[in-house]
């Protein structure tokens, strides 16, 4: 359990093998480019145009994939859209029926093979020419889609007018008698209407006004019309509004079944889906290799690559390709001091779902001590204690672990799952310390091994304090290894060193204060190793001033430093607070389900599921927050940079 060590490979090789070589070094998926230096002006790097290409074609098949889901999407709202129609026509048979798919469109990634991915991309010609098909079927649902809107647009304007009785040809036809209508939001000058001997008729619900008038009238009336801002009828069409709007719903009706034709078709090419999918990761290894190539440098015959590989696996890889191709020169350079390799944190299964909550917070460096096999056991043990319930954490043990073991999630989720688990398992063991199981209330009957926080609630705290000095004292030793091997002991001493022993001062009194026949000189070594700490943060903590009152008062900085400290240490208050705070509520929603009666159990099932839940969440984020904050402050540098091999990057699928 540590950082993979990493060699510095560089091949030189012919450019006729190069990608042969470059799809060796993508299977094995153990090979990070590295940007070859400039060595020679003549040589060139790979351009970015293909680079662009393979981009633009991936976009094709994530719009394909896109325009697919949307499309299903879409059908299942016209179906249900004609069942209910039906239903309010009395009729037994819908107008529309398709057999859909019940296919989810997840976001997870598929679990496939090597041969999988190899056929795919055998059939890379086909599926595009499908991406292209269901190209031109979305642009015609476009022109329709445009083409309803328009009908729509034109229905609303022909809608003032459904009223009107008569062709909308025959107003304001030439004659000795004619016929306006107008619309608008105000009333119509009804009165002056009247003076001008004009026969009318206003609709008050949709503010249609009819006018009758003379030949000889019309330029009055129309400017009293539009005083009132009123605004006559603009269509001339030979029938009524009401057989125009008829006939343009008729004309949408059969575009809305065109867009229905057209669904059915793209629906044809679901099948196709998941191959498209891979195809999506196919292309994105190209991708991949694209961008690699142009940090290659190339003659006309030749290419030189550089790279990271672990150095576990180095020689087979070198091997491998030396066998497929034989004229290749490979030199493996051990990482010089300006180098900043990749990190690969090589754990253990029980280990490795914790490296999440470090990369979380940043990677370790290359050169860094692993963190993580020690985080990982103080997060287990603070996770159970937040949890501290028996019976919850015998679900969230069952739960985690059976789903976190099983390959048909992805990785991130099924590490986030047995993390859960593991700490489940340790909310078994601090639920049976405190005899808690659902936060039952057993009375007078000793079910703890140890004590009941709520009973106890000054135990509970001590405890927390305790396990707090633990951790930041493991997190000063760690520091002072550190120290030790960047050749600084002196500061290994006196910074670290320091703190280890005042802590070390704390651990005595705390022995001797609750221990029973402790031995009596733990007051004395408590006493000589706060004193040699203090002495130590006093006398040295100005060492790095330059000028000589910096050198003598420095020290007193550092005592006031120790303010922070027993800031860190009071954080670990929190475990105290959440661990009694989950067997708190789970007493009350126990005491709370009791006065339902039978109605009570559903209730209970759901409030404990909440609580469970609450406690799960709580635990995580503060757990988390001691271990990057209050521990990793006290000795980790972080800001390293993960392993990043060629082909790694999918998607859409993930391989069995």
């Amino acid at each position: 359990m540590a950082i993979a060590r990493m060699t510095h490979i560089r091949l030189l090789g012919l450019k006729r093998q190069e990608m042969q070589i470059v799809d060796i070094l993508t299977e094995r998926g153990v090979f990070e480019v590295r940007r070859t230096d400039d060595i020679a002006p003549e040589l060139q790097r790979g351009g970015p145009e293909f680079c662009r290409e393979l981009m633009l074609k991936q976009s094709k098949i994530s719009f394909a994939l896109d325009f697919i889901a949307q499309r299903h999407a879409a059908m299942s709202e016209m179906l249900t859209a004609s069942q209910k129609q039906a239903k309010r026509q009395g009729r037994d048979v819908p107008e529309l029926t398709f057999p859909l798919s019940d296919k989810k469109f997840s976001s997870s990634r598929m679990l496939i093979t090597h041969a999988d991915f190899s056929d795919v991309r055998a059939k890379e010609y086909d599926l595009l020419s499908v991406c292209g098909d269901l190209q031109e079927l979305s642009f015609k649902i476009v022109d329709c889609r445009t083409d309803i809107n328009n009908i729509n647009n034109t229905i609303k304007k022909y809608e003032p007018y459904k009223a009107l009785p008569i062709k909308l040809s025959d107003l304001d036809r030439s004659g000795d008698v004619r016929i306006s209508a107008y619309v608008g939001s105000v009333a119509a000058p009804v009165d002056k209407l009247a003076e001008l001997n004009c026969a009318y008729d206003v609709r008050a619900d949709d503010g249609l006004t009819v006018v009758i008038y003379r030949a000889q009238n019309r330029g009055e009336v129309e400017k009293l019309m539009n005083e009132a801002g009123l605004t006559r009828c603009p269509f001339t069409d030979d029938c009524t509004a009401e057989q125009k709007i008829s006939s343009l719903i008729a004309e949408r009706n059969d575009i809305e079944r065109n867009v229905y034709e057209l669904t059915k078709r793209a629906l044809d090419y679901e099948k196709h889906y998941d191959e498209l999918r891979i195809l999506y990761d196919v292309v994105g290894l190209e991708i991949e290799r694209a961008r690699a190539d142009e940090q290659f440098l190339k003659s006309d015959s030749t290419f030189l690559l550089e790279g990271w590989i672990p150095e576990a696996v180095v020689q087979s890889v070198v091997d491998e390709i030396k066998s497929a191709c034989g004229d290749v020169f490979i030199q493996l350079l051990e990482p010089e001091e300006r180098d900043m390799p990749p990190t690969l944190v090589v754990s253990k299964k029980l280990v490795a779902p914790y490296e999440d909550i470090t990369n979380m917070y940043s990677a370790p460096k290359y050169r860094e001590i692993d963190p993580n096999p020690i985080m990982s056991i103080f997060f287990f043990i603070f996770f159970g204690l937040m949890v501290g319930d028996a019976a919850y954490g015998a679900i969230l043990a069952v739960v985690g672990l059976t789903l976190g073991f099983s390959k048909k999630l992805d990785v991130g989720t099924r590490r986030l799952l047995q993390l859960v688990g593991w700490g489940g398992l340790a909310g078994v063991v601090w639920g049976v310390l405190f005899g808690s199981y659902f936060g039952i209330d057993f009375g007078d009957k000793q079910v703890a091994l140890w004590f009941n926080p709520i009973e106890e609630p000054m135990t509970m705290l001590y405890l927390s304090i305790a396990l707090g000095i633990i951790q930041l004292t493991v997190g000063y030793v760690l520091m002072f290894i550190k120290l030790c091997k960047a050749g600084k002991p002196f500061s290994a001493i006196f910074d670290a060193g320091s703190i280890i022993l005042l802590f070390g001062a704390v651990i005595c009194l705390a022995l001797n204060m609750l221990v029973d026949n402790a031995p009596k000189g733990l007051t004395t070594a408590a006493i000589v190793l706060a004193a040699t700490g203090i002495a130590l943060i006093i006398i040295f903590g100005g060492r790095n001033n330059k000028n000589v009152v910096g050198k003598v008062f420095g020290g007193f900085k550092g005592i006031y430093g120790l303010v922070n400290l027993l800031s860190d240490l009071l954080s670990y208050c929190r475990l105290f607070g959440l661990a009694l705070s989950s067997c708190a509520i789970a007493l009350a929603f126990n005491t709370l389900g009791m006065t339902m009666g039978a109605f009570g159990i559903p209730v209970l099932i759901v409030l404990h599921i909440f609580n469970m839940a609450l406690a799960v969440l709580s635990a995580y984020v503060h757990n988390a927050r001691l271990q990057v904050l209050e521990f990793y402050g006290k000795f980790y540098e972080g800001d390293g940079r993960l392993f990043d091999p060629l082909g790694s990057h999918t998607k859409h699928i993930r391989y069995a």
